[in-house]
């Protein structure tokens, strides 16, 4: 114990902060592998349960779920409490899993799916804006890493459970879903334990004598679309968009297009999980780099670096440079992902984060719900290679957008934050 706090010291944090930021990672690292198992368990579906059409609409589902969870429950966060919103998120997810595991036909599957992605898209949110307010100012870059990099771990765990449990239990897709379930539980569990309130919210709500020095104009008076918010607001939402389109293009239909265009399900599901295995590295270097550089001006290279891997991994589609180039991309758009998330959450005063950053993840999800489903119907068009390429449009797009919020956060450095517009260059 006393090692624990020894080491918590040095850092600057608490054992009960550390415990947090870990545990915010783990339900991080359950949205990741709710989001993306459908992908792999796609392959193994059962032989007319769903045509390519309607396997883009199966994976589009989740992502339509995310955007309402994301703007229309995720913001009763700055309301009634980061905690009580993360219990109702959590118990839907379970149920969600649950049912999808019972799904006998195409039409059942899609609206548990849908279901799962309204919890998944409130857990995403709350977890974000919790994790920065439960640590020092000076950690906030550290903790949204660290929290970042449960995504890509789910996905992760989604592409070993695809490749290995589905072997050992004879094709059967639904033990996917049920270890997805059972995960539900026991963060439900935990949280409902041992989770506490964010002192950030409660001290902005009158129930603690000291708030937090963030804190400042009635939230009342934000406007995500305001005069001093308008700019950054857009920037935000259009290059968040144009990132999540071609991260979850990549994530969920790479196992299925490797397959087809090799013939090998193996293939496709080790590019698929290099991609995660990818993006976990991504989380961890934006934890690292974002102590010393804003989260704009990470996401410019990251997304330029993820656009030239891609049209590497199109060259080939299979062999080991294609698995490097596969991890690299997955690497760059995930961390130019986490810049993004990490100027959201600084841009917005305490009571409103979770509204502008469910604004921001919920309308950046309609490239996210678009991409799959066109990329369903675009199979019997185009092929494999040239659907990859494409994907270089988006990032190049959200790499563009990045740098115009940097220009933004350089015209504010040395000027005074607005009363609404907490100063957006940092997390910190």
């Amino acid at each position: 114990m006393s090692t624990t706090k020894d080491w918590a010291s040095r850092v600057g944090m608490r054992p009960y902060q550390i415990a947090s930021v870990v545990f915010c990672m783990f339900l991080n690292m359950l949205d990741g592998y709710d989001v993306l198992v459908m992908g792999f368990a796609m392959p193994h579906l059962p032989e007319g349960f769903a045509t390519n059409p309607e396997k883009g609409y199966l994976i589009s589902a989740a992502l339509a779920g995310m955007a309402v969870g994301a703007i229309g429950l995720a913001r009763f966060a700055d309301v009634i409490g980061r905690r009580r919103i993360l219990l109702v998120g959590l118990a839907a997810n379970t149920l969600g899993l649950t049912a999808s595991a019972l799904s006998n036909g195409f039409a059942m599957l899609l609206v548990t799916r849908f279901v799962t992605g309204i919890a998944i898209g409130t857990i995403s949110v709350v977890i974000i804006v919790l994790c920065q307010e439960v640590v020092p100012p000076n950690r906030r870059s550290v903790a949204l890493g660290l929290v970042m990099v449960g995504y890509p771990l789910g996905t992760t765990l989604a592409g070993f459970a695809g490749a290995g449990l589905v072997a050992l239990a004879g094709g059967a897709w639904q033990g996917m879903f049920w270890i997805g379930a059972a995960m539900g539980v026991l963060s439900f569990v935990v949280t409902a334990a041992f989770l506490r309130e964010s002192d950030d919210f409660l001290a902005r709500k009158g129930t603690k004598t000291e708030p937090d020095q963030a804190i400042s104009a009635p939230q009342s008076e934000v406007r995500l679309l305001g005069r001093e918010l308008r700019s950054r607001t857009l920037l935000l939402t259009f290059g968040y968009s144009m990132l999540t389109a071609g991260y979850y293009f990549v994530g969920t239909w790479t196992p299925q297009l490797i397959k087809d265009a090799s013939g090998d399900a193996g293939s496709g599901a080790l590019a698929g999980i290099m991609i995660s295995f990818g993006a976990v590295v991504g989380g961890c270097l934006f934890g690292a780099f974002g102590l010393r550089f804003p989260g704009a001006r990470i996401a410019v290279i990251t997304s330029a670096v993820s656009a030239a891997a891609i049209a590497g991994f199109a060259l080939t589609l299979q062999g080991p440079f294609a698995l490097a180039m596969a991890g690299l991309l997955g690497a760059g758009t995930f961390a130019a992902m986490s810049g993004f998330t990490s100027t959201s959450t600084a841009a917005y005063p305490v009571l409103a984060r979770a509204k502008g950053y469910g604004a921001m993840m919920g309308v950046a999800r309609a490239g996210a719900i678009l991409s799959p489903i066109v990329a369903g119907y675009a199979l019997s068009v185009m092929t494999p290679r040239a659907m990859y390429l494409a994907v270089i449009v988006p990032l190049v797009l959200a790499a563009v957008a990045a740098i115009a919020l940097t220009r933004i956060t350089r015209d504010q450095v040395g000027s005074e934050p607005s009363r609404t517009a907490p100063a957006l260059a940092t997390t910190e």
